[in-house]
């Protein structure tokens, strides 16, 4: 597993990696998982950059979102379950 792509960025296997250890580790302390998680969060979760998920917002292929506020730019979350169906669903090869 690389840590960086080519572009001094860690790559997807490696975000994916440190999100699960993360989620274990919660896990293990008895600590509450939030339900729904901002931004960030489910970019460092699903292991893609936060500018791809705006764009995958705005042109409406990505994850299911809520929008907390009404105003432009206003903050957006993510059920877990969501994102776990959204990658579900975009699995290729090996067993499904």
């Amino acid at each position: 597993m690389s840590v960086a792509s080519p572009g001094g960025t860690p790559s997807a296997d490696f975000a994916r990696a440190v999100a699960a250890q993360v989620v274990a580790e919660i896990s293990r302390r008895g600590i509450v998982a939030p339900e729904y998680l901002d931004t960030a969060q489910a970019s460092v979760y699903l292991g893609m950059s936060q500018d791809w998920l705006a764009k995958a917002r705005c042109e409406g292929f990505g994850p299911p979102y809520s929008k907390v506020s009404d105003s432009r730019g206003g903050a957006v979350r993510y059920k877990r379950s969501d994102l776990d169906k959204f990658m579900a669903a975009r699995r290729e090869g090996g067993g499904r």
